[in-house]
């Protein structure tokens, strides 16, 4: 599944660029950079786990058919997390696990501006993806997976702070509700999930030239997730994670 994830995106940069290079859109924007974060995961008092994320990001957001904006994004980030939990038999397990984050998503957008102010409201459909290695911890691990499916409703306010254009600043402020959830743990699967999420970014652009700018973000993100279905007379329980950090990116 992660590798599949990676195709996909690899596929839809590769043609996005191939086109714009081709002239059939002429308008496009691309991002792309790194980003750190610190995430936390709790799992209805049963474990946590809390560690840095550090990966890399990018974007593509299509112009031309101003006031619509189209956008395609994603993101990779991972690192060890501290696992704090326990046997369902009883007793503590502790020790450090490899945690993956993979994420995707389509955005359209209509851009109301005037004065140096842009406010664009924007939905369209996100993907989620989460490797949990707890085979880490010896025995009795095993490899767990979430993805989540989700529809993000969000505006982003933005404000040129500069006579000259070069600085915007903004917010982009989100609410998102995840339809679909599943959950792999070893070789039982989850399915029935649901839940939302929220998330904040604020940022600061300078435009060094019409051609290449730079661009500073911090985010945070919340998501608090519902019971599963059972399988197999077991459940994935109800649990919620944040994540925060920034990001350092250029625009060209």
């Amino acid at each position: 599944m992660k590798n599949s994830c990676i195709i996909i995106a690899l596929v839809i940069f590769s043609l996005t660029g191939s086109f714009t290079f081709a002239g059939v859109i002429e308008d496009v924007e691309m991002e792309a950079g790194l980003e750190i974060g610190d995430f936390h995961y709790r799992e209805s008092h049963l474990m946590r786990e809390d560690g840095v994320q550090g990966g890399v990001y990018g974007s593509i957001a299509i112009l031309a058919a101003h006031p619509w904006y189209f956008q395609f994004y994603m993101s990779m980030v991972g690192g060890d997390v501290e696992y704090d939990g326990g046997y369902s038999s009883g007793g503590s397990l502790k020790g450090d696990t490899s945690n993956y984050i993979y994420n995707f998503r389509g955005i359209a957008g209509y851009m109301i501006g005037e004065d140096g102010v842009c406010i664009m409201p924007y939905s369209g459909i996100g993907y989620r993806y989460l490797n949990n290695d707890l085979n880490d911890l010896g025995a009795g691990g095993y490899e767990r997976e979430q993805v989540y499916l989700y529809m993000p409703l969000g505006i982003d306010i933005s404000a040129s702070i500069a006579s000259s254009g070069q600085w915007t600043i903004g917010l982009k402020s989100e609410f998102d509700w995840m339809f679909h959830g599943e959950n792999k743990s070893g070789d039982i699967e989850f399915t029935g999930q649901d839940g939302w999420g929220i998330r904040f970014t604020p940022y600061i652009r300078y435009d060094i030239n019409d051609k290449i700018g730079l661009k500073l973000e911090a985010f945070g993100e919340y998501w608090k997730i519902n019971d599963s279905d059972l399988s197999e007379g077991y459940l994935e329980p109800e649990n919620a994670s944040n994540y925060y950090g920034g990001k350092f990116g250029v625009v060209f």
